[in-house]
């Protein structure tokens, strides 16, 4: 089933989980790396280069992502615990504010000097906003600490998503690894 169901999560939804998933992990190992870069070292551009056209990337894919979620049902809670629901839609909601808030610092950062941040030489993402040196430096140290916050969300994430299949034995990790079938019950 490609849509979202009360039961579960379609094909889309999974997809775009997942890829967003590995992209911005790979974001965030690919921006550590560069840190650690001379101007002499192969990758000292064509890092960037990438990091900027993955990061564009995964701009789209939110954009798509917030689209898909208000026209899709959201899948029932699994869990009687308020609390726990709760904790769940904070993080979600965390993921998805951490996500957007360095998804615009980068592109700030990138465009500071009036250049259009660029996917892959393909599409190009016009300057919007130019800021002066103090705000790109702000906008840069909001980029790497909330970068840090995801991380952070990944890590309760994954912990809660393992709770739940190890521990309280309920179907919210396998409702985001196969589609939801109209034959699946709650």
């Amino acid at each position: 089933m490609l849509k979202d169901s009360r039961n579960g999560y379609g094909l889309v939804s999974i997809a775009i989980h997942w890829v967003s998933a590995v992209l911005i992990l790979f974001l965030f190992g690919l921006g550590i790396y560069m840190t650690g870069l001379s101007y002499y070292d192969d990758w000292y551009h064509k890092g960037p280069e990438l990091h900027v056209s993955l990061g564009l990337v995964v701009l789209l894919i939110m954009l798509v992502r917030v689209i898909w979620r208000l026209v899709n049902p959201l899948p029932v809670d699994l869990s009687n615990q308020k609390i726990q629901n709760l904790t769940a839609r904070l993080v979600k909601f965390g993921f998805y504010a951490f996500i957007f808030i360095v998804l615009i610092s980068g592109y700030l950062v990138t465009t500071a000097e009036g250049q259009p941040a660029s996917m892959f030489n393909l599409i190009k993402f016009p300057v919007l906003a130019q800021l002066n040196s103090q705000n790109v430096d702000i906008a840069g140290v909001l980029h790497e600490y909330v970068a840090w916050g995801i991380i952070i969300l990944v890590v309760l994430h994954t912990a809660g998503a393992l709770m739940h299949h190890f521990v309280m034995r309920d179907r919210t990790l396998v409702r985001m690894l196969r589609p939801a079938k109209k034959t699946d019950f709650l």
